[in-house]
């Protein structure tokens, strides 16, 4: 997906580890989001995973790419890194 001057890849996964409100370890459904500086995907610039029941609130790829763009809006770095 590009989203303004960025690519991103967003991968389904089934093993995000989390800390519940019990404070246990848990592995968790959802999403890897990479962050792209071009096309090519050889320069990755961030990465960060998206657990449902905490960063998004349901298996969809449509949150998965919505909590993306919000933190690229919200990640002034990523102006600085691809200067």
């Amino acid at each position: 997906m590009r989203y303004k001057d960025f690519y991103v890849r967003i991968t389904p996964d089934k093993y995000i580890p989390r800390v519940d409100k019990k404070g246990r370890d848990i592995l968790c459904e959802g999403f890897l989001i990479q962050v792209f500086a071009d096309e090519t995907e050889r320069i990755e610039i961030d990465n960060f995973s998206a657990a449902v029941g905490f960063e998004i609130l349901e298996n969809s790829l449509a949150e998965a790419k919505q909590l993306a763009k919000d933190y690229i809006d919200c990640e002034g770095k990523f102006i600085d890194l691809k200067s």
